[in-house]
């Protein structure tokens, strides 16, 4: 009975790596009985880490901005069931439609198509639902050791070991997360729903414009290609460390370039001459709102992150020789 839980502290255990495999498996296996909810949970926070505050917190408010856009897309956008009977809607399917019919949303909108002030308005309803029924029962599932939380004050602080293995493993765990969300969700939806499930699943919270960054880096002076210098005429913006390695769009990551220095560098991480410029152009644009709880420190701990976990050549070793 987690969930009735209003205040809960971290179980101080020496956890070892092969201690938090086997507590993610047992979470990942017995997570989805009658909702998604925990793993819905789970993908926010892998998204999220890059949030944290230095001592591991991160908002209520926060985390439901990640929960809010899987369960739009998810719910409204492809129409998927998220409960185990055919009777009854979850309460967070209940929230999102009674939100889009009273303020009247096109189904085919995405998430991001809702205006800042609706954004808000449903991120605190479905907040509601998962600070009242999620926290505390994901807080049990992994034997009281993720993390600590607090209903009232409405935060959780992720314990550091975890942190550091969501960090490492993010692209392994959010693998396998979105696969046992597909098997939950092909129980309880139609065949001609669940076509191309995982592939739904694995993008549904990738933003669909990052329109809103350009015009943030073009406004702050970077008006040419950040790895091949040369003036832009046609703008594309970069994940400096891929998408699927980092899962979370923030303004810290996003680098302008031309369309042949993103297309060559496509999903690879870039070569580490690459990342000095980017600490430096960090520095120049840290007082921007969108930089909150960045630190060149956590920019460069996932940058080695990712190269640990890319089989590619990195990026910038021969492409730019070859121009």
């Amino acid at each position: 009975m987690g969930w009735r839980l209003d205040v809960a502290e971290a179980s101080e255990h020496y956890l070892t790596e092969s201690d938090l495999w086997r507590l993610t498996q047992q979470f990942l296996l017995n997570a989805a009985h009658t909702t998604t909810y925990k793993h819905v949970l789970m993908k926010a926070l892998l998204e999220c880490t890059t949030e944290l505050d230095e001592t591991g917190k991160v908002t209520f408010l926060e985390i439901s901005k990640h929960v809010t856009k899987i369960y739009w897309n998810l719910v409204i956008t492809n129409g998927l069931r998220q409960v185990n009977t055919q009777t009854v809607e979850s309460s967070v399917e209940k929230v999102l439609k009674k939100f889009q019919i009273k303020h009247n949303v096109p189904l085919e909108w995405s998430f991001e198509n809702l205006s800042g002030s609706l954004k808000e308005e449903l991120c605190k309803s479905v907040n509601q639902v998962y600070k009242n029924y999620v926290y505390g029962s994901f807080y049990s599932s992994f034997n009281g050791t993720v993390y600590s939380f607090n209903k009232k004050e409405e935060w959780i602080k992720i314990v550091p070991v975890y942190i550091v293995f969501f960090e490492k493993y993010k692209r392994i765990l959010m693998n396998v997360t979105n696969y046992q969300l597909s098997i939950f969700l092909e129980k309880y939806n139609s065949s001609e729903l669940m076509q191309n499930i995982l592939n739904k699943v694995e993008f549904i919270s990738a933003r669909h414009s990052l329109k809103e960054f350009k015009e943030i880096l073009l406004k702050s002076g970077q008006d040419k290609c950040f790895y091949c210098r040369k003036t832009l005429k046609k703008i594309h913006v970069d994940h400096f460390i891929p998408w699927s390695y980092i899962q979370n769009d923030v303004l810290w990551n996003f680098v302008l370039s031309c369309p042949r220095c993103n297309s060559s560098k496509n999903n690879r991480i870039a070569e580490t001459k690459f990342l000095i410029k980017l600490v430096d152009r960090n520095k120049e644009i840290q007082n921007l709102e969108y930089m909150t709880n960045y630190t060149e420190k956590k920019l460069q701990y996932v940058y080695e992150l990712s190269k640990l976990n890319d089989g590619h050549v990195p990026y910038g070793t021969f492409s730019l020789e070859r121009r």
